[in-house]
């Protein structure tokens, strides 16, 4: 095998396979990148069975091939070369020479034929998904992924069709939900049942969003596949039911109040300065035309701040962990948003005040 390639366009596509392979795997050959030709391109593929990434290059090539190089010493050496034509050669014993103006490398590789067999991406039923829709979904849905392992089957984003052409993107881990609906797709995608998107695979996918107007999705025998102009994606789904979300948001909140994104991110960010490390919380204390917010730590002190609203009803408190607020606050992009209560005891929605489409429902804190 014989080819060369401009070491710009090498390093991005090296940087992003580098991200799927895990730097402790259980087969020795895991922890390589696949380089193979395929109709006059390069093919730079890597995966930990779980994720895998795809991605074909432009390149000079000068005899086709296979071989597998080491990830991390690729990576660094591509890293410290200047902008220049790369030129590669499998030579016998799968010694790989490397050359790029005037430094040259000798790496040890490994032979491709161990190299797991990716699918055929080519053969996938795709689906084209606005990708700056999809973007936003995930972005709002990730970030309430439970990192619990023992709780696998929340460990990811459960991902399911619903009437009238919209699909709702629900993650959850216990302590809060966050859940979004959108028209995504050019047209109805061939999905019978909600399937759990592993956070991992999730995350692969929404940088390999970026910069494209379109995606094409497809659902195959428990995978997700994905594909752009340059590049494709499978992720393997989590295999477990995911609990009915449904019964957890809350109904018939009585008390609303409305208010500027930027004031309660501003305050919180003050006031958990000195809340409880472990806890985080915070006291929010409604009453006529004022939010206070306050925490409290006797190794610490305490702090307070206050939030001018339009609110007209009883005197009402309630504790939350901040952290959770703040996740969902730094991911919404309105400029007014409407937290709804029922009692101290009850989980609290929020929400944007013009779109209805993405709630956050996070449980309270006793203080």
């Amino acid at each position: 095998m014989k080819f060369s390639i401009q070491r710009d366009q090498l390093l991005t596509a090296l940087q992003k396979i580098s991200s799927v392979i895990e730097k402790k795997h259980t087969m020795e050959i895991l922890g390589n990148i696949l380089f193979e030709t395929r109709n006059q391109k390069l093919t730079l593929s890597g995966t930990d069975l779980e994720v895998g990434i795809q991605i074909n290059l432009d390149a000079q090539i000068d005899q086709p091939g296979r071989m597998t190089l080491p990830t991390k010493h690729i990576l660094d050496i591509t890293k410290e070369l200047p902008n220049q034509p790369m030129h590669f050669n499998l030579k016998p014993n799968h010694w790989v020479e490397i050359f790029c103006s005037k430094a040259r490398f000798n790496l040890v590789s490994i032979s491709a034929d161990g190299y797991p067999t990716l699918p055929l991406f080519d053969e996938k039923n795709y689906t084209y998904a606005n990708s700056d829709r999809l973007s936003e979904m995930i972005s709002k849905t990730e970030f309430a992924v439970s990192t619990d392992a023992t709780r696998y089957h929340l460990n990811g984003v459960y991902f399911e069709v619903l009437p009238n052409s919209l699909v709702r993107m629900t993650a959850t881990d216990g302590h809060r939900l966050s859940y979004i609906d959108h028209e995504v797709f050019t047209k109805p995608i061939d999905l019978k049942r909600g399937v759990v998107i592993p956070s991992k695979g999730l995350s692969e996918l929404h940088k390999m969003i970026q910069g494209t107007k379109n995606i094409g999705i497809a659902f195959e025998k428990g995978y997700l596949y994905a594909k752009t102009e340059q590049a494709y994606l499978f992720i393997r789904l989590i295999e477990a039911d995911y609990p009915d979300y449904r019964q957890v948001i809350p109904q018939n909140l009585d008390k609303a109040v409305r208010l500027r994104r930027e004031d309660l991110l501003g305050a919180l960010k003050r006031v958990s300065l000195l809340a409880h490390e472990k806890s985080k919380g915070v006291k929010l204390s409604i009453q006529d035309g004022v939010l206070a917010v306050a925490s409290s730590n006797p190794d610490m002190g305490e702090a307070r701040d206050e939030i001018s609203l339009s609110y007209q009803g009883e005197t009402f408190e309630i504790g939350f962990n901040a952290k959770y607020i703040l996740d969902c606050l730094e991911v919404m992009k309105e400029e007014e948003i409407e937290f709804n209560f029922k009692d101290k005891t009850k989980p609290g929605l929020i929400q944007s005040a013009a779109h209805k489409n993405h709630c956050y429902v996070i449980m309270p804190m006793r203080l």
